[in-house]
């Protein structure tokens, strides 16, 4: 799968597989994250950009930093979207 660069919330860059449509109605998808580096939780929220879908798919950490959680979201993302719009 193709890769791009994704920056988190601290400033930190990093690549992973580049972000699929939207499952339910093929619009763009985006990937933020909730948490900062004096939290202990780290959450990624890739999100349809439709607002009138409003899928969406949180996933989140407590051990592992935020390119992990950001990577295991978007192959959850991915794998439901099942190549919707590929």
């Amino acid at each position: 799968m193709q890769k791009t660069e994704y920056t988190d919330h601290n400033g930190n860059v990093f690549k992973a597989d580049v972000m699929l449509s939207c499952p339910f109605c093929g619009a763009d998808g985006e990937l933020y994250f909730i948490g900062n580096r004096a939290s202990k939780s780290r959450k990624a929220v890739a999100k349809c950009t439709n607002k009138m879908c409003r899928c969406e798919m949180i996933k989140a950490t407590l051990r592992h930093d935020t390119e992990w959680v950001a990577k295991v979201t978007l192959e959850a993302w991915n794998k439901r979207v099942g190549g919707h719009g590929a």
